[in-house]
């Protein structure tokens, strides 16, 4: 099997989501790829971002970065403090009304959250 480059290389305006195994981080990571398949930010791994990779933590600080954390437990503003990245656009789910273990991953539930994580600039 042939080995690929990562594909998730970094761009002037990223996005990078919790992704987590609630529904809230399911609907960050929705988001996050509706933000990308529109054009609006190129979404990238908080992975790389946890993982310490550091030449693309030396990218990531020149970059417009939001980050979409689905709930109060703050895993991507956690990620990104632990590994020096202090300057991006931050959006919590949950402080836009929205419950963890009650949300759906519904349609109408993505495209509300979509609309105020597009404007984030």
């Amino acid at each position: 099997m042939e080995k690929k480059d990562c594909e998730c290389s970094a761009s002037e305006n990223m996005v990078l989501a919790c992704s987590g195994a609630s529904d809230l981080g399911h609907i960050s990571d929705l988001v996050a790829r509706k933000l990308r398949d529109e054009g609006v930010r190129k979404m990238n791994c908080l992975a790389v971002v946890g993982a310490g990779i550091e030449k693309s933590l030396e990218d990531f600080k020149t970059k417009n970065i939001l980050v979409i954390d689905g709930c109060p437990v703050d895993c991507g503003r956690k990620i990104m403090k632990k590994n020096g990245l202090t300057e991006y656009k931050y959006l919590r789910i949950t402080d836009l009304g929205f419950e963890k273990g009650k949300t759906p991953a519904t349609e109408e539930n993505i495209n509300t959250i979509y609309e105020k994580a597009e404007v984030i600039h």
